[in-house]
């Protein structure tokens, strides 16, 4: 298997504006375990210390208490699920959002939209696209300790700053996924190989 793969243009940018993955694991006896995690992508050229690599990272926080980081611990090798089912520009659960404005009182003299009727507006405004992509890759759990962890929290923290308590923490580790493999599917049943 390859050790660095070209990933294409629209599949990148799905992973820098998407919110949540699907990660995939499996136990050293092949019992799987699926979790929505929330991520950070780094292109190669923003690595921690990885000049002149070619390869592409998908960055997750997780308790050493989870199933899925003994799994990693037991067998590194992992599955992403990433999909664009409804996208928009600005789309208020997306990365980019740092709203919880709660839903109005009915005491409340200035109505204030929820976030939930936020997404629906938007919703209505939106392009509908339909790709999914299965990544395939190796997990490795980084030092706890080491400077590759503290800029791996910073960017996390950055584009999930709603996601504190699952990337902060004396038992949460930063795992770094190295993307081996690509599959894309469309609405149309139309596969794409990427290695």
């Amino acid at each position: 298997m390859s050790t660095t793969v070209d990933l294409p243009e629209h599949l990148v940018s799905l992973l820098k504006t998407s919110k949540y993955v699907h990660l995939a694991t499996a136990s050293k006896d092949c019992i799987p375990n699926v979790s929505l995690m929330n991520y950070t992508y780094v292109l190669p050229h923003k690595a921690f210390h990885e000049e002149g690599s070619n390869s592409h990272y998908v960055i997750f926080a997780t308790s050493k208490s989870t199933q899925k980081y003994k799994n990693i611990i037991a067998n590194p090798s992992v599955s992403l699920l990433i999909h664009d089912w409804v996208t928009a520009k600005k789309l208020s659960l997306r990365k980019t959002s740092v709203s919880n404005t709660p839903v109005p009182d009915s005491n409340d003299s200035e109505e204030q939209p929820s976030r939930l009727l936020n997404l629906l507006q938007e919703l209505n405004q939106s392009e509908l696209s339909q790709m999914s992509a299965t990544l395939s890759g190796t997990a490795t759990v980084i030092d706890p300790s080491s400077e590759e962890s503290d800029y791996y929290e910073k960017q996390l923290l950055r584009v999930n700053p709603d996601a504190n308590c699952y990337i902060k923490g004396d038992d949460n580790v930063i795992i770094k996924v190295k993307i081996l493999d690509a599959k894309i599917s469309d609405s149309e049943n139309r596969t794409s190989y990427y290695t």
